[in-house]
């Protein structure tokens, strides 16, 4: 198989067991449903719909009880702290939690779509009046074996006259809006809508609660079916035997169908409170731990205004210890009471404040900035401040930087935000001279225009100081790529400081570059010059990098004779 597979083999695992369990659950409620005598009556007038409706109800019981765990971040954050021990591939997974809480939630909207139209169909034909006299050819169904004992009305006043019915239209409309307002484009452009109608979760829940709560499902008791030859034993029903009949006067008539041999019928009961009782009881453990959260009082220390619309919150906490490359999620009700949104902590966790840069980039953010004074030449106090509350922090996969023997962080744009806690870090535990498995770290910053270098460039050039002050030159190499954004006159004051020791653009000791990076021979070039060593490639950034970045990883790991290094590909999700 080879080495290539080490950064996907542990999820095509984790999707394949997911999906044969899937299979499974329908498969085994289908064919319970379709064969069982319990259900024989029912079957003959709703067909095969009854089975093809069961069967996507297990799997939306499933799903929707795996569906809150992706997003319980504490219990993500404490799991990824127990995993120590497990192989990085394997770790990797619990990056992918959006991914999984979006295959959960798929999976929950297509069985959905077929348990609901099976359902229509079966409304449908349990609305169809049947007499007792049935016409020649159509088999008679003891008014028990249907629910509401064989009551006929028209489809739509039969649904909506039922608690499943309506309880599963309510379903139905919060699942079609949740879905909706989670596609990129709305989740980008409109976030307060993706936020506000992902809540409705909770009627989602309570709607799935009282689904079941009429009990509508007839079957016939498992002691009184009969399925065998001949007269079956005082008490039971042979269902197949007595359906033959074709009037109500021959099946009262018929003794194997009546009196000691009556059917028997029950409904059948809620069956998915045991599917939810545990996920409940962790989500409602994590809002806990969130609510306390949410209560501790934080205090802004510092705000700093950065060029490029950009603004930077130094916070304290009490009991607040972030890991590097962590993220919060912060709320400013003077700005929107219900909204809140992740944030990258931009402070290394040896500093005694922890802190966010926020750039203006829509209604929330300008709020916010012109809340805390950004813009403004009044200085405010601190009791002028608003009051800010902080959910966090949880982990992400910059935690694993120091694991890693040689680390190649990439940041593209505003993406670069993570890895400025990560080189903080760096930078406090080379100064402290800490010994640390980390002995070589290459960091790659794609930017689309020069303002974007501007906020950034402060720490890089502490960074580049004190690293070439303590002999240390050849453990940091960082690469800056601008893609555009350069005029030109920008051109031709680059042209004549070519040979200065100092970028032109940043004014920092290594060359900027112009234009996208070669990622083949990057990767050629560090593969070969760290022979048999581990490298973690971390990336912030847009999907089509990242794709990107994860085939050059696959690619290069198909030699596995040690003559190379070992790409261990991470990318952040929060």
């Amino acid at each position: 198989m080879g080495f290539r597979w080490s950064n996907d083999l542990p999820r095509y695992i984790f999707f394949g067991v997911w999906m044969v369990i899937n299979l499974s659950l329908f498969l085994g409620f289908f064919l319970s449903f379709q064969l069982s005598g319990q259900y024989f009556y029912f079957r003959l007038r709703t067909l095969h719909a009854l089975a093809f409706a069961r069967g996507p109800a297990n799997v939306i019981h499933f799903n929707t009880a795996l569906v809150l765990l992706p997003i319980c971040r504490n219990l993500i954050s404490f799991v990824r702290g127990c995993c120590g021990c497990f192989p990085r591939g394997v770790r990797a997974l619990l990056d992918k939690n959006i991914t999984m809480h979006q295959w959960f939630a798929w999976a929950i909207v297509v069985a959905s779509i077929v348990h609901t139209g099976a359902h229509w169909y079966n409304y449908e034909r349990l609305s169809r009046e049947v007499p007792s006299e049935p016409p020649e050819g159509v088999r008679y169904i003891p008014p028990g074996a249907l629910p509401g004992n064989g009551r006929v009305a028209d489809p739509v006043s039969l649904c909506f006259s039922t608690a499943a019915g309506v309880t599963g239209h309510v379903m139905v409309v919060v699942l079609f809006l949740m879905v909706t307002s989670s596609v990129e484009f709305v989740r980008r452009s409109y976030f307060e809508v993706f936020w506000y109608t992902h809540h409705l979760f909770v009627v989602y829940l309570i709607a799935l609660g009282l689904h079941q709560i009429q009990r509508l499902l007839p079957l016939q008791r498992a002691s009184n079916v009969y399925l065998g030859e001949g007269v079956g034993p005082n008490g039971t029903h042979n269902p197949e035997y007595c359906s033959a009949h074709e009037t109500s006067t021959e099946f009262a008539m018929d003794p194997r169908c009546s009196g000691v041999h009556e059917a028997q019928f029950s409904a059948a009961g809620p069956t998915s409170f045991y599917w939810y009782v545990a996920p409940l009881l962790i989500y409602a453990i994590e809002r806990v731990i969130r609510l306390a959260s949410y209560c501790m009082p934080v205090v802004v220390t510092r705000v700093v205004e950065h060029p490029s619309d950009t603004y930077e919150i130094q916070m304290k906490r009490k009991y607040f210890h972030p890991e590097v490359g962590q993220y919060v999620f912060i709320n400013v009700p003077s700005a929107s009471i219900l909204e809140w949104h992740p944030f990258t902590l931009t402070s290394a966790p040896e500093e005694d404040y922890f802190s966010v840069h926020i750039r203006k980039v829509g209604d929330w953010t300008e709020k916010v900035g012109q809340l805390i004074g950004v813009g403004s030449d009044n200085y405010l106090q601190s009791w002028q401040l608003p009051k800010i509350f902080i959910d966090g922090p949880f982990g992400t996969a910059s935690e694993d930087v120091f694991g890693f023997q040689v680390a190649m962080l990439v940041g593209a744009g505003i993406g670069v935000t993570p890895f400025a806690a990560t080189l903080k870090s760096i930078w406090y535990k080379l100064k402290d001279k800490g010994n640390m498995k980390l002995k070589k770290v290459y960091f790659y910053w794609i930017c689309k225009d020069t303002k974007a270098f501007e906020w950034f460039q402060d720490l890089l050039k502490v960074m580049d100081d004190q690293i070439l002050q303590d002999g240390l030159g050849n453990f940091l190499e960082y690469y800056i790529h601008l893609t555009r954004g350069w005029s030109d006159r920008d051109a031709k004051v680059i042209m004549i400081h070519d040979e200065a020791g100092a970028d032109a653009v940043t004014g920092l000791q290594q060359k900027t570059h112009f234009g996208r990076p070669k990622w083949d021979t990057i990767f050629e070039d560090i593969s070969k010059a760290h022979p048999g060593q581990d490298v973690g490639v971390l990336f912030c950034g847009p999907k089509v990098l990242s794709s990107e970045l994860h085939k050059q990883c696959n690619r290069m790991n198909q030699y596995s004779d040690g003559s190379r290094a070992k790409f261990f590909y991470n990318k952040e999700n929060f």
